[in-house]
C-alpha cells in the first residue's frame, strides 16, 4: 500500500514537471508570435505613413506644377498682346523665368518690398511665397517644330516639310539608327519613314511612292509629291504580331508616332521634340523661333543650294556658321530683347554661304500663337511633370494637350 501511494506521488510530480515544461513553451511559443505581430503592425505603420507622407507630397507636387503652368499661361497670354506691336519679335517667354524661387523672392526682402508685396498674405497663416517644394516650366513655340500634318497639305507645303524630314533623320549622325532591324525584324531607311508618316494620314488606302533623290534636288517646284501605289498600305502591319491599320486621319498627338513603322524609343528620345501636330499645317515653321541647332542644321540642308556644305567635307565649316548664327541670335537678345527677323536671319546666312530660298521664306509662319509647356513640381523626393500644349485665341486660351507624369 505504501509503495503503491509512493509510485503515484512519484507519477504525480513528474506530471507536475511536464505540465511546467509545457507552459514555459506556450509562454514563449506565445512571445515569439506576439513579438512577429507587434514588429509586422509597426511595419506595417510605418509603410502606411510612408505612403501617406507620398501620397500629401504628391498632391503638393502636383498643385505647384499646375500654378507653374497658370503662371506659364499668364505670360504667353501677355505673349500674344505683345506679338500685335512688335510682329513676333519679342519672346517674353524666352526672357521671364517661371520658378519658385522668383515668385518666393518676389514676395520677401527688399524685392518684395519694391514691388509693394512685403508682408503679402493671401491665407490666415502663410503668405504666398511660403510653400513647401519647388516648381518650375519650360515654353516652347510649337512653330519651331515639324508639323507632321504638314505631309497631307498643299505640294508647295508638304514637299519642303518632306525634305526636312529627310534631312532632319537622314544625317550622317543618325546612320547607324537605320543600319539593324526595327523590334519586328524590319529595316527601314528614312524615306520609308516618310512614306509611311503619309499613308498613317492619307485617305486612300495604298501603298505610296515617292523619289527622294528628286525631292532632295528639288524641294519647292514639285507638281506632285506621293504618288499612290497598287499594293494595300496596311501590309507593313498585317505581318505584326498584334497587327492594325493605318489611321487615315490626321495625327491627334505626336505620341501616335509610337505606331509608325520604323519608329522606335531611339527614334523619339532623338527627334520626339522636333514634331508637332498642333500648328498649321498650311504654314511651315516660325523660323524666328527655331533655338535647336539640329533643327537649324536640317533648314539648311534641306536648300538644294546648301548640299554642298552638308557633306562630311563642308560639314565643318555649316556648324561654324551656326555656332556664329546663334551668338549672333543671343547677342541681339540680350542687348535689345528682340529676336532678329526673317529678313535679318535670311541676311545673316547669305552673307556666310549658306542660302536661304525664296520659295521657303515665303511659306514660313507669320506668327506663332501654339506653345508648349512642360510644368515640374517637387516636393521632397516626389516630382510631378505637367506637358501641356495651349493655343492663344481671339477669345482667350484653349489647351489641346494634357498629360502629366
Amino acid at each position: 500500500m505504501i509503495k503503491t501511494t509512493q509510485k503515484r506521488h512519484l507519477r504525480f510530480r513528474r506530471l507536475a514537471k511536464n505540465r511546467s515544461g509545457m507552459a514555459l513553451l506556450m509562454v514563449l511559443v506565445t512571445i515569439a508570435i506576439l513579438s512577429a505581430v507587434i514588429v509586422d503592425f509597426v511595419y506595417q505603420t510605418r509603410i502606411n505613413v510612408r505612403i501617406a507622407g507620398n501620397v500629401r507630397d504628391r498632391l503638393k507636387a502636383y498643385y505647384l506644377a499646375r500654378s507653374a503652368v497658370n503662371l506659364s499661361r499668364l505670360v504667353l497670354h501677355f505673349q500674344g498682346q505683345v506679338d500685335k506691336f512688335t510682329g513676333g519679335m519679342l519672346k517674353l517667354y524666352q526672357i521671364i523665368p517661371i520658378e519658385s524661387d522668383l515668385a518666393k523672392a518676389m514676395t520677401s526682402g527688399e524685392m518684395g518690398e519694391a514691388f509693394g508685396l512685403e508682408g503679402l498674405n493671401l491665407g490666415t497663416t502663410r503668405g504666398f511665397g511660403e510653400f513647401d517644394g519647388n516648381f518650375f516650366s519650360e515654353i516652347r513655340d510649337e512653330y519651331e517644330k515639324i508639323n507632321l500634318n504638314s505631309l497631307e497639305s498643299i505640294t508647295s507645303i508638304a514637299a519642303p516639310v518632306s525634305a526636312q524630314i529627310l534631312a532632319l533623320i537622314g544625317g550622317p549622325r543618325y546612320e547607324t539608327m537605320f543600319e539593324g532591324p526595327d523590334a519586328d525584324g524590319q529595316y527601314n531607311t528614312p524615306a520609308d519613314i516618310v512614306v509611311a508618316l503619309h499613308d498613317w494620314i492619307d485617305a486612300d488606302t495604298t501603298f505610296d511612292t515617292f523619289n527622294p533623290d528628286v525631292l532632295i534636288l528639288d524641294p519647292f517646284s514639285q507638281a506632285t509629291l506621293f504618288m499612290p501605289g497598287t499594293s494595300g498600305e496596311d501590309s507593313r502591319y498585317d505581318m505584326l504580331k498584334d497587327p492594325y491599320q493605318n489611321k487615315n486621319d490626321p495625327f491627334f498627338s505626336v505620341d501616335e508616332l509610337y505606331m509608325i513603322r520604323g519608329v522606335n524609343d531611339d527614334f523619339m528620345e532623338e527627334f520626339g521634340e522636333k514634331f508637332t501636330v498642333y500648328t498649321d499645317p498650311a504654314l511651315l515653321l516660325n523660323l524666328t523661333s527655331v533655338n535647336d541647332p539640329v533643327m537649324m542644321l536640317s533648314l539648311l540642308c534641306m536648300q538644294p543650294e546648301n548640299l554642298a556644305l552638308c557633306t562630311e567635307q563642308g560639314l565643318p565649316q555649316l556648324l561654324e556658321v551656326l555656332a556664329l548664327f546663334f551668338e549672333f541670335r543671343n547677342l541681339m537678345q540680350m542687348t535689345t530683347f528682340m529676336v532678329p527677323n526673317n529678313e535679318a536671319i535670311q541676311g545673316f546666312f547669305n552673307s556666310m554661304g549658306p542660302t536661304l530660298s525664296p520659295y521657303f521664306m515665303k511659306n514660313l509662319a507669320p506668327f506663332s500663337d501654339t506653345f508648349s509647356i512642360r510644368a515640374v513640381g517637387q516636393v521632397g523626393e516626389v516630382m510631378v511633370t505637367i506637358k501641356t500644349v495651349v493655343k492663344n485665341t481671339v477669345s482667350g486660351q484653349e489647351i489641346l494637350y494634357w498629360r502629366e507624369m
